[in-house]
């Protein structure tokens, strides 16, 4: 095999790999129902606002009074700077009401739209998830 094909078959191997960690990595509509929207009241135990999506942690006290710990993944920490979020905006202990869609697993996570915080303001996200 002389060099240029060993090249080009070295780049489409990469270039495959590529798409499918792209595709694998916006698979939120498989995890997630997006057809369905829950809203949840909690105290935050963390926020990290970072790439390549922000995480909110956060404690519901469960209908049989048992905490349950949730965790909602939003955009990106550009998307969401641009939309004035930043990582004083969220802070643990705040009473928090968040909007979601959750886990197709049952687990106690979602991908998050919206959330109400302490002092009334309301942090939206929607970067067209609902697409996917």
């Amino acid at each position: 095999m002389n060099r240029n094909t060993m090249i080009a078959v070295w780049s489409l191997v990469c270039a495959g790999g590529i798409s499918v960690q792209v595709s694998a990595h916006h698979g939120t509509r498989a995890s997630y129902d997006l057809d369905t929207r829950i809203t949840l009241k909690g105290t935050v135990t963390e926020w990290r606002m970072v790439n390549p999506h922000t995480q909110l942690y956060f404690d519901v006290k469960g209908d049989n009074g048992e905490i349950v710990h949730w965790s909602g993944e939003m955009s990106s920490v550009f998307q969401l700077s641009k939309a004035g979020w930043n990582r004083n905006s969220i802070k643990p202990g705040d009473e928090v009401t968040v909007v979601l869609s959750p886990s197709r697993a049952g687990l106690p996570a979602g991908v998050m739209y919206s959330v109400t915080l302490p002092d009334g303001r309301k942090m939206e996200t929607d970067d067209g998830r609902e697409n996917q």
